[in-house]
């Protein structure tokens, strides 16, 4: 298939290649500059090795500039878990020596070993949609972070706001935000307190009174100060302008998948429980269902597919998953199947099922990960919408 496999180390300012043959043999190595220059330069090899594939790691931001520019030229680009990278380097040396020139020698000695898991790896494009499902899904982590952490301060300050009442709605951080501490709540009079409720700026039903509020703070044995008033300020801010970002992003996010893949959107969320923004995470993991051959190799590509070990002439499962593959969308499943879960009779039946089996709740969710990855495949490669004929 291919004569020639380069595995590509990359830096902050340099990258480093290794060329090898289908023997294993290193053809030719060397180290190039990060910039303009370089990447010239490096398009001339695909004029010398013509029939090569290219890997390189996945490493932060630094790839992205050379993915983009040989995917501008070049088909054959494959894009690897580091994970994947130091496995198979410790299955081929027990030495840690560990330098970019080595690096690239392992990439290139990876692809080559497992060319004919190309699918897997291969990176169709990078575009907008892909870069937008990234953003959202770190600033999704970012709130979840602020959000333990105002928990954990209210927990001092406020802890009878926090056990009685939804803390993350935008009108709690809107009260926060101008009234954080029971201090400065029982400090206040009544119309000052209603003016601050009458500045909320929520869709939403305001889910508090500020006689509530007042009661809850004159009975509190939250601790109060200067000090905790600014900490609890900034959550309530961070949380309020992650939250908007957040909003503003995944609208962008789904129109942007509507207007390329409306069909795919269509069909995916014709099953219950799958929201639009978890469809459009998937559409922009998995890009083209064709890339697929059967639904075994996508839950491989998700990398919930079962770990295989071998010893000797046996081999096994130990009855976990093989997270080989991409961690964002296997995020995106887990978030599916929760929805469909809750939601939806048919797969909920089919959880139930898993349960009464004796299975514990994370792998019958690992289970129904599954289940869903089946009929999702099929659904988007026969085109059709979902409908319960298949039995649990």
């Amino acid at each position: 298939m291919f004569d020639y496999f380069v595995g590509i180390d990359v830096s902050k300012n340099k990258f480093n290649y290794c060329v090898m043959g289908s023997k294993l043999e290193v053809v030719k190595e060397d180290s190039i500059n990060m910039d303009y220059e370089g990447f010239k330069e490096f398009k001339k090899l695909n004029e010398e090795f013509p029939n090569a594939v290219y890997a390189l790691e996945s490493t932060g931001s630094y790839h992205i500039n050379l993915l983009s520019f040989l995917i501008s030229y070049k088909k054959e680009v494959c894009l690897v878990n580091p994970a994947l990278i130091k496995r198979f380097a410790q299955t081929i040396s027990l030495r840690k020596t560990k330098t970019d020139n080595i690096d690239a020698v392992i990439i290139a000695k990876f692809i080559c070993k497992n060319i004919e898991h190309i699918d897997y790896f291969t990176f169709q494009n990078i575009d907008d949609i892909t870069a937008l499902a990234r953003v959202r899904e770190n600033l999704a982590k970012e709130i979840a972070k602020v959000k333990t952490q105002l928990k954990q301060h209210l927990v001092v300050v406020f802890p009878e706001l926090l056990f009685n009442y939804n803390v993350f709605t935008n009108t709690i951080l809107q009260i926060l935000k101008y009234l954080p501490t029971t201090a400065i709540i029982k400090a206040a009079d009544e119309k000052t307190i209603q003016k601050v409720f009458d500045n909320i700026k929520t869709k939403h039903k305001v889910n508090i009174t500020p006689q509530e509020l007042i009661s809850l703070a004159k009975n509190s044995i939250g601790a109060s100060s200067d000090t905790w008033a600014m900490v609890i300020k900034h959550d309530a801010q961070m949380l309020i302008f992650l939250n908007e970002q957040l909003e503003n992003i995944t609208n962008d996010f789904i129109n942007r998948i509507n207007n390329s893949k409306k069909d795919d959107m269509e069909i995916i969320t014709s099953i219950k429980g799958i929201s639009d923004t978890t469809a459009a995470h998937f559409i922009s993991e998995v890009k083209d269902i064709k890339r697929f051959e059967n639904r075994n190799k996508l839950s491989a590509y998700a990398g919930i597919d079962p770990a295989i070990k071998q010893s000797g002439s046996s081999i096994y499962s130990n009855g976990r998953i093989s997270k080989k593959g991409s961690k964002s969308l296997r995020r995106c499943l887990y978030l599916m199947a929760s929805g469909v879960m809750k939601f939806n009779p048919y797969f909920r039946a089919y959880y139930l099922k898993k349960r009464d089996e004796g299975m514990k709740h994370r792998k019958a969710m690992i289970a129904l990960c599954n289940k869903l990855v089946r009929i999702l495949h099929a659904m988007l490669t026969k085109r059709e919408a979902f409908h319960m004929s298949e039995p649990l």
